[in-house]
Formats: C-alpha cells, sequence, structure tokens
C-alpha cells in the first residue's frame, strides 16, 4: 500500500522558507486552483496590446513635436480628442525605445508649489550660458512670469547691467505692463558688490527698478532654490532647443504658446496667463 506523503502544518512551511504565513495559504490556494501553472513565475506588469496603426504613428508623430514624457503626452492627445489611457501611450514610448521602462513603480512624490496667484506681481530674472549645440555658449537673460511661467522678455549678448536693462525695457514694451516685484540672484550685473562706509550702495540696475517702481528682491545667498523657475527655464531651453527650431524666437515662441507645462496644469504659459489675469 502506497504510504501518502505527510502534509506539514503551515506554521512548519513559513518558518522553513522564512515567508509569512499569508503567503504560504496563498501559495497552497493557487496551486489547488492552477496546478503546476500557478507555481511558475510571471513577468510583473501588463502586457502589450496591439494598438490601432494610425493611432501608434500618431503617438510617435506627437512626441516627435513635443518630445516630453507619457503624462504630457497624454494631455495633448486629450485635448486634441483622442481617448486612450496613460499606460497605453507608455507602452508604444517603451516599445520604441523613447522611453525606459518603470522597472520599480513608485509613489509620486509630493511638492508644495509657490507662486503668486496673478500674472505680473512678480517677475523672475538672471544669466544663463547656453548648453544647447545651437548658440552653445552664448549668454541670455530671461525675464519670466511667477504666475504663469511665460517668458516675458530675453535677450543674447554680454552679460551686464546694460544689457539687463535692454532686455527689461523690451519686457515692458511689448507687454505694456511692469511686475510689482522681480527677483533675481546677487550677480553683479544686479546687486552691488561694494557698500560705502555707511552701509549703503546703490546699483545702477536697482535705481531704475526704484525709477520705474518695481520692487527688487535678491535671492538669498547660496540659495537658487528662491529663483526655482527660472532654472527650470534654463534646463527646458538647454534639453528642448533643438533641431526643431531654426532660431531662438521659434523656440520662445513655442514654449509660450504650444508647449504644455505641467506647472501650470497642463496649459501653456500663455494660456495660463491670460486665465489668470
Amino acid at each position: 500500500m502506497q504510504q501518502l506523503k505527510k502534509r506539514r502544518p503551515i506554521n512548519e512551511v513559513a518558518l522553513a522558507q522564512k515567508i509569512s504565513r499569508v503567503n504560504v495559504w496563498r501559495i497552497k490556494k493557487k496551486y489547488e486552483a492552477e496546478g503546476d501553472y500557478g507555481l511558475k513565475d510571471h513577468k510583473p506588469g501588463n502586457l502589450f496590446e496591439p494598438l490601432n496603426p494610425e493611432f501608434y504613428d500618431l503617438v510617435i508623430k506627437q512626441w516627435r513635436r513635443y518630445k516630453c514624457g507619457a503624462r504630457k503626452l497624454h494631455v495633448i492627445l486629450k485635448k486634441e480628442g483622442f481617448r486612450v489611457s496613460l499606460r497605453k501611450i507608455s507602452q508604444v514610448l517603451v516599445k520604441e525605445g523613447l522611453q525606459k521602462p518603470c522597472l520599480e513603480r513608485r509613489k509620486p512624490r509630493k511638492y508644495k508649489r509657490y507662486e503668486w496667484p496673478l500674472p505680473n506681481y512678480m517677475w523672475h530674472t538672471d544669466w544663463h550660458v547656453i548648453k544647447a549645440e545651437k548658440l552653445k555658449g552664448e549668454n541670455i537673460i530671461i525675464y519670466i512670469d511667477d504666475c504663469s511661467r511665460k517668458v516675458i522678455g530675453y535677450c543674447v549678448g554680454a552679460e551686464n547691467t546694460r544689457n539687463s536693462l535692454f532686455a527689461l525695457y523690451e519686457a515692458v514694451t511689448n507687454n505694456l505692463v511692469t511686475p510689482f516685484i522681480l527677483n533675481s540672484d546677487r550677480g553683479a550685473q544686479f546687486f552691488p558688490n561694494k557698500k560705502d562706509k555707511h552701509g549703503k550702495a546703490l546699483h545702477a540696475f536697482q535705481a531704475v527698478l526704484d525709477d520705474m517702481g518695481i520692487i527688487f528682491v535678491p535671492s538669498r545667498k547660496r540659495h537658487p532654490q528662491t529663483n526655482g523657475k527660472m532654472e527650470k527655464f534654463f534646463h527646458i531651453l538647454d534639453i528642448e532647443f533643438d533641431e526643431r527650431f531654426n532660431t531662438l524666437g521659434e523656440f520662445i515662441d513655442y514654449y509660450n504658446n504650444e508647449r504644455p507645462s505641467e506647472a501650470v496644469d497642463y496649459m501653456t504659459p500663455n494660456e495660463a496667463y491670460k486665465k489668470r489675469l
């Protein structure tokens, strides 16, 4: 008579395998329901589901236009009337090598956003050395609106106070408005490096702001986060100013009027500027 194999209690199996009793119980139930197939390793994640070839090509075409991630591309396609899941767009980008697969899904980080609720309440400005292949090594100054992230004005040239003021005059003239507050770092173009014996000094840039009724608020020393919106734009400029644009003006127009910004609820900066006025 064939002897039946003795079944060990779940407690002993869990202790021997160094896993919880719940996991042992789940494995047991899966084996009873599916047999040996239930014990096989299965690749995590959803399998790729074939999409309509026309839509597949549309996703690739839109990526080449905006060169953004799946989330932003999902919003763009929804605005154009397409109903498709974010997962499917991500699968297309991963399959084409345009996006790296997320092997370990993480919870989204929570960011605390600091911004003024009205456009033109505060502008940010700073100088930057362009790292994009086009105009690489050129100096640029940008004036950007805190509320909408819209580029208000810019100038390419020597990094000095004269060009800083020229870009400011152009921004004010083109938009017919002056900001209530202007923020910049403590660079020599904006801020005096030396003070007199009374501890006072007035920079030429600050003197113009006083005449225009603009409050000057410099960033704290060694704290670039104060001007973080400016730093973010420079990162976008260095990464996305590529073969799609012939001139810097074309890129600025694309940034203001076509490129959705996650920071302003996937509106373009110009849309957010007009909506929040």
